[in-house]
């Protein structure tokens, strides 16, 4: 009896094992912490990430033209580069000068869609994430972070 319990136990920890094998690579590509990901966060702890920079990541399967304007608090562009953006690559920039309060970064997606966010007084040293999606329903994110 003790024998073939043994044997239920080692064929439940094989099967266990293939498991994990066999899901390991899967889990890693679809996660929010999969490998590419966490190559991109290596990066950026390698080297410390300036104030007024900027990432635009590209989820989708599409190449993207995204161009990143600057506004000053009079409304006037200070700043304005588009980038090319592929698929699974991360492009990393900065801001020449410190956004001010009162001013706007604007976004625009193959010179279609566009999306404002406002600078406000706490986020003028702060990182922007530009994050473009497969999604036809929102393919435009834009996102805040303080370093």
């Amino acid at each position: 009896m003790s024998g073939k319990k043994s044997l239920i136990i080692f064929a439940g920890i094989c099967i266990l094992l293939v498991g994990i094998v066999i899901l390991n690579p899967f889990m890693q590509h679809n996660s929010p912490t999969g490998k590419e990901e966490n190559n991109v966060e290596e990066e950026n702890n390698s080297e410390s990430v300036d104030p007024n920079s900027f990432f635009i990541n590209n989820w989708g399967n599409a190449n993207h033209e995204v161009t990143v304007e600057l506004l000053n608090s009079k409304n006037t562009s200070v700043f304005s580069k588009s980038y090319s953006s592929v698929p699974g690559k991360t492009i990393k920039d900065k801001f020449s000068i410190t956004p001010v309060p009162g001013g706007e970064i604007v976004v625009t997606l193959d010179n279609d869609i566009t999306k404002t966010q406002t600078v406000s007084e706490n986020s003028t040293s702060s990182i922007l994430y530009v994050d473009v999606d497969m999604l036809t329903s929102n393919p435009l994110d834009l996102s805040i972070v303080l370093p």
